[in-house]
């Protein structure tokens, strides 16, 4: 998918699903990965194999959090705030 360690914030494997979530930092660059690709992509195993998979949007985006009665003197980095 050429992407660059600066474009992606996570990545979580869903091994019984099979799935591969990347999560990246900048939402409007998933839209050029899904036009480039065609929404496919090939994997090529170690033993050779090739394997089609899709490449899809999940979630729904950025969502705001409310966290109740948090002392003003917390630094957004310690909630977890880039």
């Amino acid at each position: 998918m050429c992407l660059l360690e600066s474009e992606v914030r996570l990545i979580k494997v869903d091994g019984p699903k099979r799935h591969v979530y990347i999560k990246l930092s900048d939402p409007t660059r998933i839209q050029d990965i899904l036009t480039m690709t065609t929404g496919q992509a090939e994997y090529k195993h170690s033993d050779g194999v090739i394997s089609k998979v899709r490449i899809e949007t999940v979630g729904l985006g950025i969502r705001q959090v409310r966290i109740a009665n948090l002392p003003p003197e917390v630094a957004d980095s310690q909630v977890g705030v880039p």
